[in-house]
C-alpha cells in the first residue's frame, strides 16, 4: 500500500505557539497510529518561516500546492478556524477538490490501534 499523504492544517498567523500545537498533535496521531504508512504535511513548518517575508496570496499559493498531493485535509472544525483565513481557503480548497476531510477533534476522540 502506498503512503498517505495527510495535509495538517491550523491557524498560524505568524504565531509560535499555533506551531507547536501542530507539532504536538502530530506526535499524538504517530502515537495514537491511525494512519496506515501516513506522511504528515504541515504547512506552517515547510513555509512558516516565509509568513512575514511574502506577499499572503504567494503563501498561501505555496500552501495550496502542498495540499493539492494530499489525500486528507485534516483541520480543526470550524468554530476553532473561522477568523483564520488560510484555514478557509484551504478547507474550501479541499471540498471543491472533492478531499477526504477529517477533523482534528475527530481524530482525537479515537482510541490507540494497538
Amino acid at each position: 500500500m502506498q503512503t498517505l499523504n495527510i495535509y495538517v492544517a491550523h491557524p498560524y498567523d505568524g504565531h509560535e505557539e499555533n506551531k507547536k500545537k501542530v507539532e504536538e498533535f502530530i506526535k499524538l496521531l504517530i502515537k495514537k497510529n491511525i494512519f496506515h504508512k501516513p506522511n504528515f504535511i504541515s504547512p506552517i513548518h515547510n513555509y512558516g518561516y516565509l509568513y512575514n517575508n511574502m506577499e499572503y496570496e504567494k503563501g498561501i499559493d505555496l500552501c495550496l500546492n502542498l495540499l493539492n498531493e494530499c489525500d486528507i485535509l485534516l483541520i480543526p472544525k470550524f468554530k476553532k478556524i473561522k477568523m483564520s483565513k488560510g484555514c478557509l481557503i484551504e478547507l474550501g480548497y479541499a471540498k471543491h477538490k472533492g478531499m477526504e476531510i477529517i477533523h482534528w477533534e475527530d481524530v482525537m476522540s479515537i482510541n490507540e490501534s494497538n
